[in-house]
């Protein structure tokens, strides 16, 4: 393992718009990690392993760093991040053997820097409450193709596909606006990108918040509205512990929504949802994209 230290850092998280704080605050933990002994030879193990084209046990490894956090003097979810900065360049290298575009390299690990500031403004932290959800882009299962990311995955609905055939999965990051040009043309990239271009259509399926039914009653214009509308909804999945409500209202959900911001038309709609002790949740839906 190269050497990692705070100009370590700095160097791997170059290529991205890290707030310096952010760049900052993953160099001190880095660095207090590598004079640990423990946390030392587990991120040691796990780029060694990585870079001589191993599978990863990120599961394992986050509770291991997890175990790091209080004799480190750090947070968790900053300690969660550092196994993934420290794998970039190994990652680099996968995505170059396989003959994928630094452009795809860059735009998928992106979502290091989407989810860092998503940890930010939910807790203040600069790290990630979601970190075993990068592991599929260091193992080139999910990519970033312009706007939207994709995978393959197996389609969980009877109808009108067959149980378990094969299609896209749709994971749209928290980067801004949703603006119809850009992800339709990655709907274009992932068809190719995924071996659909002689197909007559290319199947996507996409299980979001984005696609419950009260999305639907957000204004025409909407970018939310608009993506979704693409979709035919084959079920909405009720959620009880408001998972994804941190998405909407950008903080924890504690079960008070009364104290809900409701500055935008999308939280309003949510707000009043959860005050009337309505369900919220996820639509899975299905867009076949035709040539």
């Amino acid at each position: 393992m190269k050497e990692l230290d705070a100009a370590a850092v700095r160097r791997l998280l170059s290529r991205w718009d890290y707030a310096p704080e952010a760049v900052e605050a993953y160099g001190r933990a880095m660095e207090r990690a590598m004079r640990n002994a423990g946390a030392h030879e587990a991120l040691e193990r796990a780029v060694d392993g990585y870079e001589a084209g191993g599978d990863m046990d990120i599961r394992a490894l986050l509770t291991q760093m997890d175990g790091f956090a209080a004799p480190c003097g750090e947070s968790p979810y900053t300690m969660r991040m550092l196994p993934y900065i420290a794998m970039l360049d190994g990652a680099a290298a996968r995505y170059d053997s396989a003959g994928i575009g630094e452009k795809v390299y860059h735009d998928s690990f992106a979502d290091l820097l989407w989810k860092t500031r998503e940890c930010y403004r939910v807790y203040g932290v600069w790290g990630s409450f979601v970190a075993p959800w990068f592991y599929r882009f260091f193992e080139l299962k999910c990519f970033a193709l312009g706007r939207l990311q994709f995978e393959f995955t197996s389609f969980n609905a009877d109808v009108p596909l067959e149980s378990g055939e094969r299609v896209i999965n749709v994971h749209i990051p928290s980067c801004g606006p949703l603006k119809r040009e850009e992800y339709q043309e990655s709907y274009a990239q992932a068809t190719e990108f995924f071996g659909y271009a002689h197909e007559r259509e290319t199947p996507f399926v996409c299980d979001s918040w984005i696609l419950h039914p009260l999305c639907r009653e957000l204004p025409e214009d909407s970018g939310i509205r608009r993506f979704a509308a693409d979709y035919e909804l084959l079920r909405v999945i009720d959620d009880g512990q408001c998972s994804d409500m941190w998405i909407i209202f950008g903080r924890p959900w504690d079960g008070d929504a009364a104290s809900l911001p409701e500055d935008t038309a999308l939280r309003r709609i949510f707000k009043r949802r959860l005050l009337e002790g309505g369900s919220v949740g996820r639509g899975y839906g299905l867009y076949l994209r035709a040539k």
